[in-house]
């Protein structure tokens, strides 16, 4: 699907939609009951772990599905990011947890947790140095206001950053923006 809208341009019912969002849900709460622990020790440990998060493992990506369920999808990653937040003890405060989203593309949904700051900017430099040169990302300032225009619920607590890939050549026209929530700083 190229675009998030309010539309799903059907008003065929989709068979089984309360059971996948039902399996979605079972399968965020098995994924996120309990903080991860890092591998290494070492003080100078740059380690992350994540969840990738497939759409297209729990719903059909077509016209049919409506928007209902990719903003169940978006606001369940968010409750996911919060659980994990209030999981944390004062050892585990360090960590920077959060969610990566396309609104465009839900497919390459993510829930990160770095376990050091050095793991955050070292994320950071990895995400603004990549491969492609002519495509580098610009983040906006003004984000929406995803409560309003997609009826998302973000809790004030969680930080919010958009970013968009300036856009240089033609082929690079069909990525849109990238979200993160969660605990950035």
């Amino acid at each position: 699907m190229n675009q998030w809208t309010h539309n799903s341009y059907s008003k065929k019912k989709v068979r089984g939609l309360g059971r996948r969002y039902r399996a979605f849900s079972k399968y965020i709460d098995e994924q996120l009951d309990s903080l991860p622990t890092p591998g290494n020790i070492d003080p100078y440990y740059t380690g992350y772990t994540s969840l990738n998060l497939s759409f297209s493992m729990f719903f059909t990506d077509s016209k049919k599905i409506p928007s209902n369920a990719r903003r169940f999808f978006v606001q369940k990653i968010i409750n996911g990011v919060q659980h994990l937040l209030d999981l944390r003890t004062e050892e585990q405060e360090e960590y920077r947890i959060f969610c990566i989203f396309n609104l465009s593309d839900l497919e390459g949904s993510s829930i990160l947790i770095l376990f050091t700051k050095k793991g955050m900017e070292s994320f950071y430099q990895g995400f603004f140095g990549t491969e492609i040169e002519e495509a580098p990302f610009l983040r906006l300032l003004h984000t929406q206001n995803l409560k309003e225009k997609w009826g998302i619920n973000i809790p004030k607590e969680l930080d919010v950053k958009r970013y968009k890939p300036i856009d240089t050549e033609d082929e690079y026209e069909g990525q849109y923006e990238t979200w993160f929530i969660g605990r950035l700083d």
